[in-house]
């Protein structure tokens, strides 16, 4: 039986550690895992140069090897004859393989140490059935495709999420429409959006679904974890067998304390506790960064090769989409009748609890009953809504006279005030429903309380 090296392209994800085997010049044999066997074209492989010393001086003196990787579907098991060619430091090869190192680095506080060095090209002279490995089908094959309730990236799904996308009219519904549509026709039932941030270099969870904690607010630092590296780098990542990357991590952690060296402290990861897979794709439009989506999957090798080009081509999509309904909510606001809302508030209802919110203006985070509720411009507008209802009386505000209020300090360019006022109401819901932001027309929303508040302003 002929085989093609583009026939094992299941094998390539990191799933299944990989074996790797050297031998010196005076013929003594090595063996290493390698945590990931990267495809390059039909005659062709890379593997990840970062601890290999000794298989590296191997080739370097004798440029045979053989590595043997495993279908993580049948177990089948094949054995590469290799021949070394060269190392690259930089392309898009290695940017590819650096990109995966790097997201599953951060996660442990690694980055800078658990590295790529670089991308070592082998040519592909055989490929062998490894007679002891019978195949065989797992249980928990995630590439059977039979069952009805495992999609993937298609184009049908695409056009579907597409014609809703289209019935989305304000930011919230679209992004709901959104991560809903993932679901319903792709099968993801884990997902969130984050937008970029008031602080540089930081973006902010605006919306999630299927996780017991929406998160909104929740803020990733650019360059850390799988949706810090898609922005920094502002190209797709895909990860299968996640956990399996964690642990060599972690080994490579352990190995680095026991020489001295302390590891900062580990970025928590998003949404599921231990994902098998995680997908980050960059929203962006015209080279701007728009926001980033991340899907997370319990079941390893979710995300496939063939699904790199619909990918690329959703995360296009979606960015567009967010950005008109971004600029569209903006002139709606503008357009707007002038003039502050004049509405009187209602009596506040009877509560046997009364909640205290406290403004700490030098950090520009506001606390509810001592617990963190909102920080930066979301914290000055809901302090500035607070007041006026206190001291003036009324509870229905403009998005106009917000963004002509020089005390919030808005930037002059591209605000994104209905995106921080969408945050501050996904926040409310969450940490505070007696404290509601209800829409009430164009341009145009109530603060509703559920009870008494006493307000509390402190350096």
């Amino acid at each position: 039986m002929s085989l093609r090296l583009e026939q094992l392209t299941s094998c390539f994800q990191g799933i299944v550690p990989a074996m790797f085997f050297t031998c010196a010049k005076d013929g003594t044999p090595n063996a290493a895992f390698l945590s990931h066997v990267d495809y390059v074209d039909p005659t062709h492989v890379a593997l990840s140069f970062q601890f290999f010393n000794k298989s590296r001086r191997n080739v370097a003196e004798n440029p045979p090897a053989l590595v043997r990787v495993i279908d993580p579907d049948t177990s089948q098991g094949y054995a590469l004859r290799l021949k070394f060619e060269r190392s690259e430091t930089a392309g898009p090869i290695f940017d590819r393989m650096y990109l995966r190192i790097e997201a599953i680095a951060s996660y442990t506080g690694l980055k800078g140490i658990f590295k790529l060095k670089a991308a070592d090209l082998y040519e592909v002279q055989s490929i062998e059935l490894v007679p002891e490995e019978a195949g065989r089908k797992e249980r928990w094959s995630p590439r059977s495709r039979t069952r009805r309730d495992d999609p993937v990236f298609t184009m049908q799904a695409l056009q579907e999420l597409s014609a809703r996308i289209n019935t989305a009219n304000s930011l919230e519904s679209l992004l709901d429409t959104i991560l809903s549509g993932l679901k319903e026709f792709f099968g993801f039932s884990h997902s969130m959006i984050l937008v970029a941030g008031e602080k540089p270099n930081t973006l902010v969870t605006i919306a999630s679904r299927g996780y017991a904690q929406g998160g909104a607010g929740a803020e990733v630092q650019v360059g850390e974890g799988i949706i810090g590296v898609a922005a920094e780098a502002q190209k797709p990542i895909r990860i299968s067998g996640l956990l399996r990357g964690m642990l060599h991590a972690h080994a490579v952690a352990k190995r680095a304390q026991e020489k001295g060296w302390s590891p900062e402290r580990a970025v928590p990861l998003p949404g599921l506790e231990n994902p098998e897979s995680q997908l980050g794709v960059p929203l962006l439009v015209r080279g701007e960064l728009v926001g980033v989506l991340c899907i997370e999957s319990e079941t390893p090798y979710r995300f496939h090769e063939e699904d790199k080009t619909t990918i690329e081509l959703l995360g296009s999509y979606l960015a567009v989409a967010i950005q008109n309904m971004q600029l569209r909510e903006t002139e709606d606001a503008m357009a707007a009748p002038k003039g502050e809302a004049g509405v009187p508030a209602p009596p506040q209802a009877p509560s046997r609890h009364r909640r205290e919110l406290t403004y700490y203006r030098g950090e520009e985070v506001v606390m509810i009953d001592g617990e963190y509720l909102i920080r930066s411009l979301p914290a000055r507008i809901l302090w500035k809504l607070l007041k006026t209802r206190k001291q003036e009386g009324r509870c229905e505000f403009t998005n106009r006279e917000l963004r002509l209020d020089k005390s919030l300090n808005l930037p002059d360019y591209k605000d994104n005030l209905e995106t921080r006022l969408l945050l501050l109401r996904r926040r409310l819901d969450e940490k505070s429903p007696d404290i509601r932001m209800v829409p009430k027309g164009r341009g145009r929303f109530a603060l509703e309380l559920g009870g008494e508040i006493d307000l509390v302003e402190r350096d």
